[in-house]
């Protein structure tokens, strides 16, 4: 029997018990996730199993199980988040170091004697782990539309209802399109951060974020006064139903914006037009200037609240 066909526990008979277990072999060797050191009980979660291109590969779970467990760390908001973080290796200073470098930066942050931590804290940190791994397979998540080799042309029937398919279709691409390029544009700007890039670099990256983002919301906005606040051809039997404004948010992570600025970006994102075209655009708009800072300053950690900037991004 090889790795990928070993079988999966039921979750409802996965103890407590033996997912920390599985997770203190996941933190002893820290992140990435390994096809042969991952448990079968954490690679049953619905939260891994949702996120895996094949099911039924070892392999496959492993790496949703990594990403899962990045976003969850990304996400845990408690006293010990950043010392999980470093234990684990998803913080950049411990990752891939060995075990003992990250313990030791974990009690470090955590403000905990090194055996103090490794006895009675390391365990808590786990159960945390477990426990927001655990509420997130509660959770119904958008899954992108699968799509497969075509060995020909699309041919439609002259059929108003084929039609009517393909226009659903076609809304429904257009916005997951745009999310995944939204995600392209944050994961890029994560990457600009953590290498502390030059201020124009970093404004470049972020500006082209928010264009990215508001065309997301435009796209949602096109969805819902098309077919309404839930998808439609969904199944019902798999949790609540979903609408176009969950897709739009599993880009990932993005500054808060009120109403009217959201508003705002939707009003201004032509998916015609470039970038250079929705800065002049926003910046000549009475509060435009300040979403743009706001936006910087939440994901670069500075606001460069200087017009002339934002004209030379759009030059």
């Amino acid at each position: 029997m090889t790795p990928s066909e070993i079988p999966l526990p039921d979750l409802e008979e996965s103890p407590l018990l033996e997912l920390a277990e599985e997770m203190r072999a996941i933190v002893r060797y820290g992140l990435p996730v390994r096809a042969d050191r991952a448990g079968p009980h954490l690679l049953a979660l619905p939260a891994v199993r949702a996120r895996a291109l094949d099911t039924s590969d070892r392999a496959s779970l492993a790496r949703a199980l990594d990403a899962a467990l990045r976003e969850e760390l990304d996400r845990m908001d408690h006293e010990l988040a950043r010392a999980a973080r470093l234990l684990y290796g998803a913080d950049p200073s411990t990752s891939g170091a060995k075990l003992t470098t990250r313990r030791e930066a974990a009690a470090q942050a955590a403000g905990y004697e090194l055996h103090h931590f490794r006895k009675r804290i390391e365990p808590k940190i786990w159960d945390l782990v477990c426990h927001q791994l655990g509420r997130a397979s509660d959770a119904t998540r958008p899954v992108a539309p699968g799509l497969q080799p075509a060995h020909g042309p699309l041919v439609l029937p002259a059929d108003v209802f084929a039609w009517e398919a393909v226009e659903h279709q076609q809304s429904l691409a257009t916005l997951w399109g745009a999310v995944y390029l939204l995600r392209a544009g944050l994961l890029s700007v994560a990457a600009l951060v953590s290498m502390d890039a030059d201020q124009p670099t970093l404004q470049v990256a972020a500006a082209t974020a928010l264009w990215r983002h508001a065309l997301v919301l435009h796209a949602a906005a096109q969805y819902r006064a098309a077919y309404g606040q839930v998808l439609l051809h969904t199944a019902q039997d798999v949790g609540p139903a979903l609408g176009p404004a969950q897709i739009a948010a599993s880009a990932g992570w993005t500054p808060d914006l009120s109403p009217a600025q959201e508003l705002l970006l939707v009003e201004f994102a032509d998916p015609e037009a470039g970038l250079a075209d929705f800065l002049a655009v926003l910046v000549a708009a009475q509060g435009g200037p300040r979403l743009i800072a706001t936006w910087r300053q939440a994901l670069t950690g500075h606001t460069g609240e200087d017009h002339h900037s934002d004209q030379e991004v759009q030059a």
